[in-house]
C-alpha cells in the first residue's frame, strides 16, 4: 500500500501509526488517521476540513488527544512521545522517517485504506491515494467518525461534495479548461430555437433527477444510491453550466409553449410512488438525449458530457429497480441457513425441515466433492421443502444446477462467475447473491445489481475454514448497515452467543450454519435466533418512529 500513496498521504498514515503507538494501543484505528488529518492543516484534506468549519481542538479532544499533545508533525518531524524527539528521527528507528514498532492496522483501518484506494482508482487505475481520498473514505466508511465531525462543527455534506468535485476535477478522464464546455448561442433565429429546446430539456432533466432522488432518499432510505444520485445531479449542474443562463432565459416563452396545454390521460395518472419513479427515470433519459443531440450542433464536447450522464442514469435506473425488487422479495427475510456436506439425504432433509419449522427464511445448499447427480437430487429435495414452507431457496455457485432444480436463485463468491455472467445464464427473474469481504466489494456488488449480499466472515466458522486475515469482524457489518439498504446477511461463525454483538453493529439479517447443524434441536435454535432478529427489527422501527 505504501507505494500507492502520495507523500502527503503516507505522512498522514505514518502519523496515525505513531498516534496509536503514543497511546499504547495494540492497533491503529481510523480515529488515529482522522486525528492526523485534523492536525495537518497544511495538507489539502486539512484545508478542506478547516474550510468547512472544523474546530480541531474539539475534535482532537473527542478522539482522546489533548491539544497540548496533539502530535502535530511536519513533513520531516516526528511525534513527541517517550522515545521520539521532535525534529529528530526515532532513536530506535531502522530507517529515517519510518515509524518503529508501529501497531498493526485494525480491520477497520485496513478497510478505510482499501476504500481510499478504490476511490482513487475509480477513474484511473494508477492514481495514488491522496489525503483527500483518505478523508472521503473515513467520512463514508465510519458513521461514528462522521458524527464526531458534525459535532466539531464540520458541514459534512458540503465537505463530501467539495471532495468529490475536487477528485473529479483532478483525476477525471481528460483535463480541459472550462471554456471548451461553453455553448456559443448567437442571436440568429435558429439559435433562438435551439436555446428554447435546451432550456426546456435542462429543466426537465433537473426536475426529474430531483424526483428520483427524493424517492431513493425517503422511500428506499439508501445512503449509497442517494450519494450516487447527488453525484449525478452535481455533474448535470456542471454540464448545464456550459449553457448560458441569460440566453436560455431570454429565449424562454412558457405562455407561448404549445406543449404546456397538451397532456395525455396517462400523464395525469400515477398509481403509486414506483410509477412516479419509473416515469421520471424515462423523462430524465429523454431529456439528456435531447441535450446530447442538440448540443452536437454547436459543441460536440458538451454533447459528450450529456451522453456519459445518460448512460450513467441507465445504470442507476437498474440499480434502483434491483434495490426495490430485492427489498420486496427479501425485505422480510431475517434468517438464512447455509447447509451442505451432510452424510445422507435423510440428514439433509431432517435439518432443513427442522430449520424451516423454526422460521428460517432462506436456505442455501452448498455441496463440495459430490457428483452432480447427487447434488441435483439433494437440491430438488430442498426445493420441495422450501416451496412447501414458502421459503426462498438458492444454490451455491452453480447456475446450471439452480436452473435444473427450480431454485429461486444462486449465491456467488468473489472468485465465481460475475453477476453479469450469471444473469446471462439465469435470466432476469432469479435472485443473485454475492459474498463480500470489504467495502469496495459491497459497492461493486450494488453496482453490479446483485439482489442481496453476504457480509463477512464476521467470526471464525466451524463449518468453513478461513485464515485469520480473512475475518473481517464487526467493522464491515457496521459499514454495510451505514451504506446500503439492499438486503444483506451478516455471516461467518454467528450463533446464539454472539448474535447480540452482530445486532448492535447494525445487522438485521444473519446467515448461520453450524449454529443449526450442530444443534440437537435445529428448530428451537432457529426459533430463538429468529425471535431475537425480529425483536431487533421492531425496536429499530420504534426508534425511527
Amino acid at each position: 500500500m505504501r507505494d500507492a500513496l502520495t507523500p502527503a498521504a503516507q505522512r498522514l498514515v505514518d502519523q496515525a501509526h505513531r498516534r496509536a503507538q503514543a497511546r499504547s494501543s495494540p492497533l491503529t484505528e481510523p480515529g488515529d488517521l482522522l486525528a492526523a488529518l485534523a492536525d495537518q492543516p497544511e495538507s489539502k484534506a486539512g484545508e478542506l476540513l478547516a474550510d468547512h468549519g472544523l474546530r480541531a481542538e474539539e475534535l482532537l479532544s473527542a478522539l482522546g488527544f489533548s491539544v497540548a499533545n496533539s502530535d502535530r508533525v511536519g513533513p520531516d518531524e516526528s511525534v513527541a512521545e517517550p522515545n521520539v524527539v521532535p525534529g529528530e528521527p526515532p532513536r530506535d528507528a531502522e530507517a529515517p522517517g519510518k515509524p518503529t514498532n508501529e501497531p498493526p492496522d485494525s480491520l477497520d483501518f485496513r478497510a478505510v485504506l482499501n476504500e481510499a484506494r478504490s476511490i482513487a482508482r475509480r477513474w484511473d487505475r494508477n492514481h495514488p491515494v491522496s489525503s483527500e481520498h483518505l478523508l472521503l473514505a473515513l467520512v463514508e466508511y465510519s458513521l461514528p467518525l462522521r458524527t464526531l465531525l458534525v459535532r466539531a462543527g464540520v458541514q459534512v455534506e458540503a465537505l463530501v461534495e467539495a471532495i468529490r468535485t475536487l477528485i473529479h476535477e483532478d483525476i477525471g478522464p481528460i483535463e480541459v479548461e472550462d471554456e471548451p464546455f461553453r455553448l456559443d448561442l448567437g442571436d440568429a433565429a435558429d439559435d433562438h430555437e435551439l436555446a428554447r429546446i435546451l432550456d426546456a430539456s435542462g429543466n426537465r432533466a433537473r426536475e426529474a433527477l430531483r424526483v428520483i432522488e427524493d424517492y431513493v432518499r425517503f422511500a428506499l432510505d439508501d445512503p449509497m444510491l442517494t450519494r450516487r444520485l447527488k453525484d449525478v445531479r452535481h455533474r448535470l449542474s456542471q454540464a448545464l453550466a456550459g449553457l448560458d443562463d441569460q440566453t436560455l432565459l431570454a429565449a424562454r416563452d412558457t405562455p407561448g409553449d404549445v406543449g404546456t396545454h397538451i397532456m395525455t390521460p396517462e400523464e395525469r395518472l400515477r398509481e403509486h410512488p414506483r410509477a412516479v419513479l419509473t416515469a421520471n427515470f424515462k423523462r430524465l433519459g429523454e431529456a439528456l438525449r435531447t441535450l446530447e443531440e442538440y448540443c452536437k450542433i454547436r459543441n460536440v464536447w458538451l454533447s459528450g458530457r450529456f451522453e456519459v450522464l445518460r448512460y450513467d442514469v441507465y445504470t442507476l435506473e437498474k440499480m434502483v429497480a434491483t434495490a426495490i425488487r430485492s427489498q420486496r422479495g427479501l425485505g422480510k427475510a431475517r434468517l438464512y441457513l447455509l447447509v451442505g456436506g451432510l452424510p445422507t439425504l435423510g440428514d439433509l432433509t431432517w435439518v432443513v425441515g427442522e430449520a424451516l419449522e423454526g422460521g428460517v427464511d432462506v436456505v442455501q445448499l452448498r455441496e463440495k466433492g459430490v457428483e452432480d447427480r447427487v447434488w441435483l437430487e439433494r437440491a430438488r429435495e430442498v426445493r420441495l421443502l422450501t416451496a412447501r414452507a414458502g421459503a426462498t431457496f438458492v444454490v451455491n455457485d452453480r447456475c446450471d444446477l439452480a436452473r435444473l432444480a427450480g431454485a429461486d436463485g444462486v449465491h456467488l463468491g468473489q472468485t465465481d462467475l460475475t453477476v453479469r455472467d450469471a444473469r446471462r445464464l439465469l435470466g432476469g427473474a432469479p435472485l443473485i447473491g454475492v459474498s463480500t469481504h470489504d467495502p469496495s466489494q459491497i459497492r461493486r456488488a450494488v453496482l453490479d445489481a446483485a439482489n442481496y449480499l453476504g457480509v463477512g466472515p464476521v467470526f471464525p466458522s466451524g463449518t468453513k475454514s478461513f485464515d485469520s486475515s480473512e475475518i473481517v469482524g464487526l467493522g464491515l457489518v457496521r459499514h454495510a448497515a451505514e451504506t446500503t439498504t439492499l438486503p444483506w446477511f451478516a455471516l461467518g461463525g454467528i450463533d446464539e452467543s454472539n448474535l447480540d454483538d452482530v445486532l448492535e453493529a447494525g445487522a438485521r439479517r444473519v446467515a448461520v450454519s453450524g449454529a443449526l447443524l450442530r444443534a440437537g434441536s435445529p428448530r428451537k435454535v432457529a426459533r430463538s435466533l429468529k425471535d431475537r432478529l425480529e425483536q431487533a427489527v421492531a425496536i429499530s422501527s420504534d426508534e425511527e418512529d
